[in-house]
């Protein structure tokens, strides 16, 4: 007995010591962040980690520790091999979650969950987006990690191995059951009455320490197992009569409208929505080497009606989509167009200009069956839908499949022949990772913030000449052109996670009744639904969580949300609450716990509403 007790408290700590080499390489990857938390601040997420590190290691020795009891009973069971295949299993995937969860925290600015299994449906689109991250290291670094571990692995098990033994005894299998059964107490993190879950081991102000001290396989396991039950219990903030007070006085005006387009002429308005991928805020105010990063943009911003205080609802593009077309805030988790079922039942812009005969194209140069968007489009009534299978091999110059510049020119070339009015939405993708371009470098600099700028860089000139051409069109003196980002980015930096959501939107066309002008105060992209279908008279209802920006009676704001935190942002105030630490995480302005509030309503009342459909 004594044997396999040593056995399996060495197979425990080996473990442990194995997640603290798993958490020193996270902090590792992210040299920026870690110094700005700290050494203090890191040292401590070693020790505050330590509790879910013990409670990852009791879920994965707990088949170890039935397969010792059974050995008693299963000849087979009383050697080594059975054991070396559960740890060369277990350490293989533990070290795929590591390394993939360090690659990518930077984007994602949250630990590995459940999510990432959405997008290996598609491992084209997930080579494209890995493919700007060094490749080749971190297998080079994985295949050494893994050889390593598993030498170590097979050396101590040969020399801590149990002495053969046929037959049992009643105390040893009583004493095994009872360690076992004791596993429950580390599995729990403890005897406390909540089990373990991240607000556990979170101990600062700074959101990164809090993250170095997750263990990364237990939150991708745990995100799996309890993703459903976790999320209810976390986004319930208050009771359904209070949720209804504040959420009435978020949404109270009394319409009183601006008329921002010419809609009343004889004849129809076409709009052309353009969604530009990962179009940042921060990037129209940034020059490097003297250059301006969007200089077409910005130029094109005097001729129009710019909106400069606009926050992107979410951050991922199968959040953005829906939030622009369907004016459908985005989930902290996953994407209501994951689930048919649900996005069903949601008006889209397209549908609703199409009740009105308008002609509804759907333009994207990649594949539109990513993240389950073309159900969506199809659902929302866009045809044609012309994706990466519409154009030639040669055009195929990019990861994802044609670059901006190849799109632009099959879009002009549609709404020359199409019939009008139209309702046209066009999804850009050269600023999406790996930030390549099918031109001459303008942005120079190998690092992620000048290779993003870079894209953006390039998608500016395309749309600048897009436009230009556009003027040209017979169609332009009564269209309208709407520019937004399906999300912003955190490149770059500016020390505010606020700023990542912010996403610039601007109006162009000759449909418009006045230029040059610029609307300063707070709205959301999920707002464009309503704002947009009011300007036409059409569709009054049918978005519910979208508020008429033309509206000048109704309130300035904008809610946006990500993995287990959510934003809120008026005229005067924004704060960033973190639903796992339970406070406010970052603050401007005039901010206190009342301020907190409708941001909580409006996002329970969006969770809800999901939940139901």
């Amino acid at each position: 007995m004594k044997h396999k007790l040593k056995f399996l408290l060495l197979y425990y700590l080996l473990w442990l010591v194995i997640f603290f080499f798993a958490r020193l390489v996270f902090v590792a990857y992210a040299p920026a962040l870690t110094a700005e938390a700290g050494f203090k601040n890191i040292a401590l997420s070693f020790f505050y980690g330590l509790r879910m590190d013990a409670s990852a290691t009791a879920y994965l020795i707990a088949p170890v520790c039935l397969m010792t009891i059974f050995s008693l009973f299963i000849p087979y069971l009383n050697n080594i091999k059975p054991y070396r295949v559960y740890s060369f299993i277990v350490l293989l995937t533990v070290a795929m979650i590591v390394l993939s969860d360090a690659s990518l925290y930077e984007a994602w600015g949250f630990r590995i969950d459940d999510d990432i299994l959405v997008f290996l449906a598609n491992p084209k689109e997930v080579y494209a987006s890995v493919s700007h991250l060094p490749l080749f290291w971190i297998l080079l670094a994985f295949i050494a990690g893994l050889t390593g571990l598993w030498y170590l692995f097979n050396k101590k098990l040969k020399q801590i191995f149990f002495v053969p033994q046929y037959g049992y005894k009643v105390p040893t299998v009583f004493v095994l059951l009872c360690v076992t059964a004791a596993l429950i107490i580390p599995i729990r993190g403890g005897l406390q009455l909540a089990p373990m879950n991240q607000s556990t081991v979170y101990f600062s102000t700074n959101n990164f320490a809090n993250h170095s001290a997750v263990n990364a396989v237990w939150n991708f396991v745990q995100s799996a197992v309890k993703k459903n039950d976790l999320q209810e219990e976390s986004y319930h903030f208050m009771g359904d009569t209070q949720i209804a007070t504040l959420t009435d006085s978020l949404y109270a005006a009394k319409g009183v409208q601006q008329q921002w387009l010419n809609t009343q002429t004889k004849t129809p308005v076409n709009v052309l929505v353009i969604i530009w991928e990962s179009f940042t805020e921060k990037a129209i105010h940034v020059k490097v080497g003297g250059k301006e990063v969007t200089p077409y943009f910005n130029q094109l911003k005097q001729e129009g009606l710019y909106f400069s205080n606009i926050y992107a609802s979410g951050d991922r593009t199968s959040k953005g989509i829906p939030a622009i077309l369907s004016g459908y805030p985005a989930l902290p988790v996953g994407s209501i167009i994951q689930d048919p079922g649900k996005s069903n039942k949601l008006q889209l812009l397209s549908g609703l200009f199409k009740e009105h005969d308008y002609s509804t194209p759907f333009f994207y140069g990649g594949e539109p069956e990513f993240a389950n968007i073309k159900s969506y489009l199809l659902h929302g009534g866009c045809n044609p839908i012309i994706d990466k299978a519409s154009f030639a091999a040669k055009d195929m110059n990019s990861k994802w499949g044609a670059h901006d510049g190849v799109v632009a020119e099959r879009v002009l070339q549609e709404l020359q022949t199409i019939q009008q009015p139209f309702f046209g939405t066009w999804l850009t993708l050269s600023s999406h990772e790996p930030f390549e371009t099918p031109v001459p470098t303008v942005i120079h600099g190998e690092d992620i913030t000048n290779k993003f700028l870079n894209s953006l860089h390039y998608t500016d000139e395309v749309l600048g000449e897009f436009i230009k051409q556009c003027k040209t069109q017979a169609w332009w003196n009564n269209t309208v052109v709407v520019i937004i980002g399906d999300h912003g980015h955190p490149k770059p930096e500016t020390g505010y996670k606020a700023d990542n959501f912010r996403t610039p939107m601007l109006w162009l066309g000759g449909a418009l009744r006045e230029t040059g002008k610029v609307i300063t105060h707070v709205g959301s992209q999920i707002d464009l639904a309503t704002t947009l279908s009011a300007q036409f008279s059409m569709g009054k209802g049918q978005f519910p969580f979208s508020k008429n920006l033309a509206d000048t009676t109704a309130l300035h704001w904008a809610a946006f949300n990500y993995k287990d935190g959510l934003g809120f942002v008026t005229d005067s105030s924004r704060l960033i609450f973190d639903i796992v630490a339970n406070r406010i995480v970052e603050s401007l302005g005039d901010v206190s716990d009342k301020t907190l509030l409708p941001a909580k309503a409006i996002f329970q009342k969006m969770y809800e509403d999901y939940l139901n459909k």
